[in-house]
């Protein structure tokens, strides 16, 4: 064979085989065509993925009406009404449609009755769910979703999405991208994600949660609550946390993050580092989480936790309640100050026996090795579950030994003690001084001593008919009833 009639033969053999692998290897076509059938009660619709698609959804009984602009394939359960639009009929009363969309910008509106499961796909999509709980997903893109009624799931996913969530208990989740996210009426939960977001929590009481680190380190979040009482979450960070509910622009967050906190929140909770949380002049509920935190009430009747770790609580002005550890297994030293106004502390989850004096010496207080330190400016103490030696001061103090063989003394002042379950010891000591047992009919043994009178008036003791009492100008047998001025 000549050379050149074997070169010629070899290129056909070559191009020939060429060809044949660039069949193979030919991507498949994206179906250009929606189909919509019946999977057991409930209706699925996948767009054509090459199309604009704008879907409707109504219904009348068990019939599910898809309607589309552009061509629509009726499947199983379904039949044509014309090109774009099919009905499709359950065996039983239909739960839930379920809809694909494609690549372009397409859009969905729920006008059915019935739950929505979507998708967004790629594109700038538009999604809008009905009166149920609808599950809605914008995917790639600058997606538009809007829940309605009902408690729903809105997912923003990559791209700068607007979530709102409507009526109802929603959780949002804007994912990656400059989200704005609204929860509007109900208990809803935010989440914007990674990006510099917008959370507004609308009517209710909401739930924002900012992303944990790394991926929060570059978003700096707008936060509002709204209406209602309204929580910030910073669980799952490391880092130390700064932040304040005062409403400046760019303070809060970790370092470098530059969150702004509005000052329509009232509740807002640290990470694992040793945070610094400020409240504001109305009420607060501050919660430190893991690490060695401080807290500051500031105004207003504030609730604050120290969580684990050795925190420093300052009440600040207004009626605080301050609690340093959940319980016995998780107590370290705390620093506990009430300020101005009527304080609390609060030892209730504690199982092992606990010693308050409210003299504000350093490290005296709290269970054995656990060395609190509870300031003078406390006017009440509820002990917790063991036998527990509460003491007062000078003020008109409230002492309350819940369970446990408790010894509560009052000091001077006009105090309430109320000694609840055990066999309790309550002295009043000076002053004109409320004792309760707070047992009821129990057959208990408790020992009540008025102690010294500030006024002719004098102390109050209710007692079981098993009890002891002295030095009470005023002495009843106890009878179930309120403690005066309300429990605690």
């Amino acid at each position: 064979m000549s050379r050149s009639l074997w070169l010629s033969r070899a290129g056909l053999a070559l191009l020939t085989s060429t060809a044949a692998v660039g069949v193979l290897a030919a991507p498949a076509q994206a179906a250009t065509t929606g189909v919509a059938s019946v999977s057991g009660t409930k209706v699925v619709f996948t767009a054509g993925s090459n199309k604009t698609n704008n879907v409707v959804i109504t219904r009348s009984g068990r019939t599910i009406t898809i309607d589309d602009v552009v061509a629509v394939k009726p499947g199983k359960g379904c039949k044509k009404v014309d090109t774009s639009k099919v009905r499709c009929t359950t065996g039983k009363t239909p739960t839930r449609v379920s809809v694909s969309l494609g690549a372009k910008n397409d859009s969905v509106v729920n006008k059915s009755d019935l739950p929505l499961s979507a998708s967004g796909g790629d594109g700038n999509d538009k999604l809008y769910g009905g009166p149920r709980a609808d599950s809605l997903t914008g995917g790639d893109g600058n997606d538009q979703i809007e829940a309605g009624a009902g408690n729903d799931h809105l997912y923003g996913e990559l791209g700068a999405d607007r979530l709102h969530g409507g009526a109802g208990d929603d959780s949002l989740d804007g994912s990656y991208g400059n989200d704005r996210l609204y929860g509007e009426a109900g208990q809803d939960a935010i989440d914007g994600g990674p990006g510099d977001d917008s959370e507004y929590g609308g009517a209710g009481e909401d739930r924002l949660h900012q992303y944990p680190i790394p991926y929060a380190t570059s978003g700096a979040d707008l936060v509002s609550g709204g209406s209602g009482v309204d929580f910030v979450y910073y669980q799952g960070r490391t880092r130390a946390i700064t932040a304040d509910l005062d409403g400046a622009k760019g303070d809060d967050g970790q370092a470098g993050e530059h969150d702004t906190l509005l000052a329509d929140l009232e509740g807002l909770e640290g990470g694992d580092g040793n945070d610094r949380l400020t409240g504001h002049a109305g009420y607060d509920m501050l919660t430190g989480g893991p690490g060695n935190d401080t807290l500051r009430g500031l105004g207003g009747n504030d609730h604050l936790d120290g969580g684990y770790g050795q925190d420093r609580l300052e009440g600040g002005d207004g009626n605080d309640t301050l609690v340093g550890d959940y319980d016995s297994a998780s107590a370290v030293a705390d620093v506990l100050l009430g300020g101005a106004g009527q304080d609390t502390v609060d030892y209730f989850g504690y199982t092992r026996p606990i010693t308050v004096d409210l003299d504000g010496v350093s490290r005296d207080d709290g269970q054995s090795g656990e060395h609190d330190t509870v300031g003078s400016d406390v006017e009440m103490v509820v002990g917790g579950q063991g036998s527990d030696h509460l003491t007062g001061n000078a003020s008109a103090n409230r002492l309350f030994g819940e369970s446990g063989d408790d010894v509560l003394r009052g000091g001077a002042g006009n105090d309430l003690l109320s000694g609840d379950d055990g066999n309790d010891t309550l002295s009043g000591e000076a002053g004109d001084d409320w004792l309760d047992t707070g047992g009821g009919l129990s057959t208990e043994t408790d020992h009540l001593d008025g102690g010294d009178n500030a006024t002719e008036k004098g102390d109050n003791c209710y007692a079981s008919e098993a009890d002891v009492t002295a030095n009470c100008e005023y002495s009843e047998q106890y009878w179930p009833g309120p403690v005066p001025g309300g429990i605690r």
